[in-house]
């Protein structure tokens, strides 16, 4: 395949799916809805903490220090223990964010294959005349998808958001309608 890539973003969500198409017999196709493979990158839309939200964070933990001291200074030795204990609770948990990588997923379909890869499952790879896309909406606030095909059934899409979830759907669904015909 061919490095062409195509981002496909809403305004709300500017970092939630990139679609990378290659059809063979051109160099680029700008858009997405008339390509015949397809790539889908499917990413946790998440930011780490600024420099600027770092230096209040930790003015906030200085001040919380100052009222623990406060405290320690009345003879309540417990306040001050568990401010402390809190406030490095909280810097533990945001060091760990920013250093985890976020959920990821990728969703390749070309020719009659569709291949589904993430992080933490292996490869599957399911032919896509017999697949297909199904949802499962057992309440409004929350939408699952799946790729079925005979006995094999994975969902794809577990680290998006409901909005993001709704706007891929139209474009795998048609990829996969169009195989099936």
């Amino acid at each position: 395949m061919r490095a062409c890539v195509a981002c496909i973003a809403l305004s709300e969500f500017p970092y939630m799916y990139s679609v990378q198409n290659c059809p063979d017999e051109q160099s680029f196709a700008p858009d997405p809805e008339r390509a015949q493979s397809i790539v889908l990158h499917l990413r946790e839309n998440r930011s780490s903490l600024s420099q600027d939200g770092r230096i209040v964070f930790t003015i906030l933990i200085g001040l919380f220090m100052a009222m623990a001291i406060l405290f320690a200074a009345k003879g309540e030795v417990l306040v001050p223990v568990y401010a402390l204990t809190t406030m490095a609770l909280l810097v533990g948990a945001l060091e760990w964010h920013k250093r985890s990588q976020p959920a990821a997923e990728c969703l390749t379909i070309t020719g009659n294959s569709l291949r589904w890869t993430s992080r933490n499952t292996a490869p599957v790879v399911l032919p896509l005349h017999a697949t297909r896309l199904l949802r499962d909406e057992a309440s409004p606030a929350r939408l699952r998808l799946f790729l079925e095909c005979r006995a094999v059934r994975i969902e794809i899409g577990r680290c998006l958001s409901l909005a993001e979830k709704r706007a891929v759907i139209p474009l795998i669904a048609r990829h996969v309608r169009e195989a099936g015909a």
